[in-house]
């Protein structure tokens, strides 16, 4: 996403593209507005993995941001687990899920990644560029203390139900979020398909790459459904053959 600085003042938006109910958010910078009324670039991968849930269907949101995905998911019938450990992002996904009256979307403050403790998340707030747990960029950002942990831990504390899809959009961290989950992905109950945003720029940051992440969904018995490159991020979908 481009960055962006000018301010814009505060306002709900209704976005009926994606659901026959509409949905509503607060915009209330440039980032929002691209983030919402653009949809983050992603149209069409949104669209897909809006088509891909089931009536009933529980979605792992890992790196929900301010709780696009997660809103239009909840309206078609899923149960959504929102990951977002930004406390800005954090607050207008709550604020978002109050403007809907949704209840069905559990809000998860934990970074995923591949262990359990304490990282530094870099993060501009809510109206700047999105989070990560490294610094990716030349710029100073500001820094955030949270908690991080793994799916595998929080499946085997039965804090999380088994999810049926995952979307995985965590800027330069997918090797150590997948590294995480190896006992779900390669389970009898293993979701049907993950839909990802691979970042190649921001994994060396993580000591990973592009053939990492793809190794260990391979591993795991996944192979790509879907693969498009986009600026200077892969989107792709694995599903389980």
């Amino acid at each position: 996403m481009p960055e962006v600085t000018d301010r814009m003042t505060p306002r709900i938006a209704r976005i009926d593209a994606l659901h026959p109910a509409g949905c509503l958010f607060k915009v209330a910078s440039s980032s929002e507005s691209f983030r919402v009324e653009k949809f983050g670039g992603e149209e069409q991968f949104t669209r897909m993995l809006l088509d891909e849930l089931r009536d009933g269907d529980v979605l792992f949101d890992i790196g929900a941001c301010i709780g696009f995905v997660a809103i239009h998911a909840a309206k078609k019938g899923a149960r959504v687990f929102a990951f977002e450990p930004d406390p800005s992002f954090r607050a207008r996904l709550r604020e978002n899920l109050r403007l809907n009256d949704l209840s069905t979307v559990d809000v998860i403050a934990w970074a995923v990644s591949d262990s359990h403790g304490h990282a530094t998340l870099y993060s501009d707030g809510v109206a700047g560029l999105s989070p990560c747990l490294q610094a990716t960029t030349n710029r100073d950002r500001g820094r955030v203390a949270v908690t991080i942990d793994t799916i595998d831990r929080g499946l085997a504390r039965r804090e999380l139900p088994i999810p049926n899809i995952i979307k995985l959009d965590i800027e330069g961290a997918e090797a150590r979020a997948l590294h995480g989950m190896q006992q779900l992905l390669k389970s009898a109950n293993a979701p049907r398909a993950i839909f990802i945003e691979i970042h190649p720029t921001f994994l060396p940051t993580f000591g990973a790459t592009v053939e990492e992440v793809h190794t260990r969904l391979a591993a795991a018995g996944y192979t790509v459904a879907y693969d498009e490159p986009r600026f200077d991020q892969i989107l792709r979908i694995y599903r389980k053959p």
